[in-house]
């Protein structure tokens, strides 16, 4: 597998399957990791016809009657518009919108700011789920109050469930190939709810696991080669994402701040990581008292303020991730595999 240079961007390393999603404007749990990548539709063609009246035909006007042509226009035909699908939490409104496209019109019940786990429901929200033609949320207990809602929508997918019998709720987007698996999850119950639709929905998960599978690939000849083996993080979040490449994530809230802090003393670890959407207030206090810096990570569970920039997508993300990761775990990412 060809490396890539540390500071190379997201965009230079998803390849063709990248630059395919971004022109479209698009993203049984085995053993892990590396599956061959998918196949990805190529391209979409576009019938276009048209048509109209034809002249008049000559000769006198007593003798000869005007004619038409003798085929007519067809008719266009008439743009359905988009189901509406509504989803319990912001990496399932990205991976909806990714997998239908204009086909779909996503209602993420968890708004800007809002902790997903545990959401309350609105009387207007409990309306939006009974008017949906599919209701989509994570499942496994996450959100007990959206699940007994969804249990009488038309159609309802928890997706944990279908996807993984041993990954926990707030953490199975930060594994691509569960998200690969929940595409295909997700395009089937859109097909059940559209089946005129099918093939955009199909399309659409195909496209994403393509790339998908090339962000774990990234992943993978990123911490091939790495110093250090332990990451500091406020929550347990990213566990599974780290024991998949043989990392260990430390995290503060089980661990404690004096233990934490010892460890990043006695191991030499040149910062530690708060959450986004994670309060940091025990992250800092490791960060004070062993003296290195606090980095980021994004772990994609609250939804971005609809007032700011357009949010980035769930590979890039995952990309900038990956970027904060590499050179506190001393990886080296100049040398071939």
């Amino acid at each position: 597998m060809a490396a890539r240079g540390a500071g190379g961007r997201a965009d230079g390393r998803l390849g063709v399957a990248g630059a395919m999603l971004e022109q479209m404007h698009r993203p049984s749990e085995g053993p892990r990791l590396w599956r061959a990548p998918l196949s990805v539709v190529s391209a979409v063609s576009v019938l276009a016809a048209g048509g109209g009246l034809a002249g008049c035909g000559g000769g006198s006007p007593a003798r000869t009657a005007p004619t038409r042509s003798a085929t007519a226009a067809p008719k266009a035909k008439p743009r359905r518009a988009p189901i509406e699908v509504v989803v319990s939490l912001f990496p399932l409104a990205q991976l909806t919108s990714y997998v239908g496209s204009t086909a779909v019109h996503v209602v993420d019940l968890a708004q800007p700011g809002t902790q997903p786990q545990g959401l309350r429901l609105s009387a207007a929200q409990r309306a939006e789920i009974d008017h949906a033609a599919l209701v989509i949320d994570v499942g496994d207990g996450y959100q007990p109050e959206v699940e007994s809602a969804a249990s009488s929508a038309r159609r309802h997918l928890s997706v944990l469930p279908a996807v993984s019998k041993q990954a926990r709720p707030y953490e199975f987007w930060l594994d691509p190939y569960l998200m690969a698996n929940a595409a295909s999850a997700i395009a089937g119950a859109l097909g059940g709810a559209e089946p005129a639709e099918r093939s955009v929905f199909e399309d659409g998960s195909r496209n994403f696991a393509a790339v998908a599978t090339s962000i774990e690939s990234d992943f993978e000849s990123t911490f091939t080669d790495c110093t250090i083996n332990e990451f500091v993080t406020s929550d347990d979040a990213f566990e599974r994402l780290a024991s998949a490449f043989d990392l260990t994530d430390v995290a503060v809230n089980t661990r404690g701040v004096a233990k934490t802090a010892a460890l990043v003393r006695s191991s030499s670890l040149p910062g530690v990581f708060s959450e986004v959407g994670v309060p940091s207030g025990e992250v800092q206090q490791v960060a004070t008292s062993a003296g290195v810096p606090v980095k980021s990570l994004d772990p994609m569970e609250l939804a971005p303020s609809p007032a700011g920039p357009a949010p980035p997508t769930y590979f890039a993300v995952m990309e900038d991730d990956l970027t904060a990761l590499e050179g506190p775990l001393a990886c080296d990412t100049t040398g071939g595999i």
